[in-house]
C-alpha cells in the first residue's frame, strides 16, 4: 500500500530542506534505495550538506542524491531508450542550447523533436520524451522507479514547469512515496521554458496541487513562520510580496538589527564594521567594486547580515514612488537572505511612510541612516 504523499508549501527560513533531510535519513526502508533531487547543483550540494550535518558527515549509501536533469536521463530516459530508438548506449547527455529561446517546429514525438543531431536529448523536452518513453514501454519507466526507490523526496518544487507537472503527477499515481518542498514566491527559476502547464507550475503549483489532495493522495502543509530572520526582516519581505505574510519566530540580541538605509558615502564603514554579504538583482547594477552574488544566486543561503545595492525599481520601492515591485520573486528571495539586518545602499536619504530618520553609531563615527518600521 502507497503511504501518502506530502507537500510543503512553507515561506523562507522555515526548515523545508531541513525537514526534508530529516524525513530522509528517518526512512524505515533499506531494502530499496531513496532519491533526492533538486533542480540545480547548489541545490543538489544543499541537500548533500544537510544530510550529512544531520547524519554525522555521512550521506547513507541507501541514499541518492541528483539534479532534476540527472534524474530524468540515469532513471528514466537512458534505460528504455530502444523503445523509440530500437539501440542502447546512444544517447549519452543533453543539449541545454535552446533551453530558453529558439522555437522548434519538428514534428512532435520524432527523432529531431527529442534529440539533436549528435544524438543529445533536447533539455526542454526531457520531462515530454521520458513521459513518452513511459506509454511506449506500456509503463515501465514508472515501474522500474518502483522497483528501485522506496521514496522521491523533491526540493524546491516551484522551479519544475511544463512537462515536468505532468511527470509529478505520474510519481504520485505511483507506488513510491513522494515528498516535495517548495514556496511558489521564491519561483525565480525553472527547468525551461515551456508553453505546457503555466497555470500549473512555478508560482501557482501549489494552488494546482490542492486540486489533486484526493485524488493523487496528497498531504499538504502550509507553513508561514520563518525560524531565519527577525520579524523586522518578515515585515519588509510581507512588503515585496504581501499574500500570505510571513510570521518571524526568531529571537536575537545584536546591535543593529533591522532594516536601513545608508548612503553610499557611508556604506564602507558599515562593511568594514559588520563584514555583510553583497546582493544585487543582476550584474547589471554596480555595487562599487563589492564582491556580490545576484538574488537569484543566493536562494536557499542564510547570512547573518546583508548589503543590498537596489536597481531602479526596488529603488522606486524604497523612495515610495512604487508601491508595488513587478515580478517580485527575485526581490523576495534578496531581502529573505539575512538573519539580522537588510542595509540598502541609496544616493541619499529621505524618510517616508517605513523608513525614519535615525543615527547608527559605528566607532567614532555617528552615521546618518533611515531604519525601517511597520
Amino acid at each position: 500500500m502507497q503511504l501518502q504523499n506530502k507537500v510543503i508549501m512553507a515561506c523562507a527560513g522555515s526548515g523545508k530542506t531541513w525537514g526534508l533531510c530529516q524525513d530522509a535519513l528517518n526512512s524505515s526502508s533499506r531494502d530499496k534505495k531513496v532519491l533526492m533531487v533538486s533542480f540545480t547543483n547548489k541545490g543538489v550540494e544543499s541537500l548533500k550538506r544537510e544530510y550529512e550535518k544531520q547524519n554525522f558527515g555521512v550521506i547513507d549509501q541507501h541514499i541518492k542524491v541528483h539534479s532534476w536533469y540527472q534524474f530524468l536521463l540515469k532513471d528514466l530516459i537512458k534505460p528504455y531508450q530502444s523503445y523509440f530508438l530500437g539501440d542502447i548506449n546512444i544517447i549519452k547527455s543533453f543539449d541545454f542550447s535552446n533551453m530558453y529561446g529558439v522555437r522548434d517546429f519538428s514534428k512532435k514525438n520524432t527523432l529531431p523533436y527529442f534529440l539533436n543531431k549528435n544524438g543529445d536529448v533536447k533539455a526542454n523536452k526531457a520531462s515530454e520524451f521520458a513521459i513518452y518513453l513511459n506509454i511506449k514501454s506500456n509503463g515501465s519507466v514508472i515501474k522500474r522507479l518502483e522497483e528501485i526507490y522506496s521514496c522521491i523526496y523533491i526540493d524546491e518544487l516551484q522551479d519544475l514547469t511544463g512537462r515536468d507537472i505532468d511527470l509529478l503527477e505520474l510519481l504520485f499515481k505511483s507506488s513510491i512515496r513522494v515528498y516535495c518542498v517548495g514556496d511558489y514566491k521564491q519561483s525565480t527559476l525553472k527547468t525551461h521554458n515551456a508553453k505546457a502547464n503555466k497555470k500549473r507550475s512555478g508560482e501557482y503549483i501549489f494552488s494546482y496541487l490542492e486540486t489533486l489532495k484526493d485524488s493523487h493522495n496528497l498531504q499538504i502543509v502550509k507553513s508561514n513562520e520563518s525560524r531565519r530572520f527577525i520579524q523586522d526582516i518578515a515585515d519588509f519581505a510581507n512588503l515585496i510580496y504581501p499574500e500570505e505574510p510571513i510570521k518571524s519566530v526568531k529571537e536575537a540580541s545584536l546591535d543593529y538589527m533591522g532594516v536601513y538605509q545608508i548612503t553610499k558615502n557611508d556604506i564602507e564603514d558599515y562593511i568594514r564594521t559588520f563584514q555583510p554579504s553583497v546582493l544585487r538583482f543582476d550584474k547589471r547594477t554596480s555595487t562599487h567594486g563589492y564582491t556580490a552574488l545576484n538574488f537569484g544566486v543566493s536562494k536557499g543561503m542564510t547570512m547573518d547580515r546583508v548589503v543590498i545595492y537596489p536597481n531602479g525599481p526596488l529603488k522606486n520601492f524604497l523612495k515610495g514612488i512604487s508601491k508595488t515591485l513587478k515580478n517580485p520573486h527575485k526581490y523576495f528571495v534578496g531581502v529573505t537572505r539575512p538573519q539580522y539586518s537588510l542595509v540598502f545602499v541609496v544616493d541619499k536619504l529621505s524618510e517616508n511612510e517605513y523608513f525614519k530618520n535615525t543615527v547608527m553609531k559605528i566607532g567614532n563615527k555617528s552615521l546618518d541612516v533611515t531604519k525601517f518600521h511597520m
